[in-house]
């Protein structure tokens, strides 16, 4: 396996938007979500209880289960 350039992001995400189907209608989790990670680059995600953290990380490795998720 190759070992990536340094030039290329390890990971990068675009516009990253998450919604879970509710009775109550759609709930927007995450909107808009975009990073890139180089080689040798660490990356932290804070924020507030319930601000989207998790269902972020969830949504990259896509393991949501959709329905009710949508990404």
């Amino acid at each position: 396996m190759d070992e990536p350039s340094a030039d290329e992001p390890l990971l990068a995400i675009e516009g990253l938007k998450t919604y879970f189907r509710t009775d109550e209608g759609v709930a927007r989790a995450v909107d808009g979500v975009s990073y890139s990670i180089a080689p040798g680059e660490t990356l932290g995600v804070v924020g507030e209880s319930g601000s989207g953290k998790s269902v972020t990380a969830l949504s990259v490795l896509q393991l949501l289960e959709m329905p009710p998720g949508r990404f």
